[in-house]
């Protein structure tokens, strides 16, 4: 099962490597816009993608300068926010997208693309990255699936942000 699973990463990594590379590099670019300018840069994540705000908050290479963002009112349009979550129809993080959209603050969403939603965070966002996780991606043997790497893919996509990121940063 493990050989398998391991098999189905590999795969989805390369596949968020090769689809997303373009929106990972209009993230980087979205956020080097706080740096460079009077904003600052805030990361919130939801349910278990708060790992990814632990990543970039405490992680061994911490994105330089972020923050942990709790409540959107402070925020003004030269700041910048990533919002991750697991699928694009969380409705912590429309809520909170809605905040940021009537504060004209600017925001990258990490999370997985559900086909046909009518409220959606991809086309709230400024910037979309689709972890391409919806369902779990092992078979079982009633019809179900299992094994679901909402947070690993969300993980890769958000060090592929911050690579770029410290590349614009280091040319600045």
């Amino acid at each position: 099962m493990l050989k398998m699973f391991t098999t189905q990463l590999t795969g989805l990594f390369g596949r968020l490597q090769s689809k997303e590379e373009m929106e990972i590099e209009n993230t980087a670019r979205l956020f080097a816009q706080a740096y460079v300018g009077d904003g600052s840069l805030y990361i919130k994540g939801f349910g278990e993608m708060a790992g990814v705000a632990a990543e970039a908050l405490q992680g061994e290479e911490p994105l330089e300068g972020v923050r942990e963002l709790q409540d959107p009112s402070g925020l003004t349009v030269a700041d910048r926010v990533l919002l991750v979550t697991r699928r694009t129809t969380d409705p912590q993080a429309l809520a909170f997208a809605e905040k940021l959209i009537e504060a004209e603050v600017p925001f990258a969403v990490i999370a997985g693309k559900v086909k046909d939603a009518e409220d959606d965070l991809q086309e709230k966002a400024d910037v979309f990255l689709n972890t391409q996780t919806v369902r779990g991606m092992l078979p079982d043997e009633t019809g179900g699936r299992f094994g679901f790497p909402s947070l690993m893919a969300a993980l890769y996509l958000y060090h592929g942000v911050k690579f770029v990121l410290d590349e614009i940063l280091e040319d600045y």
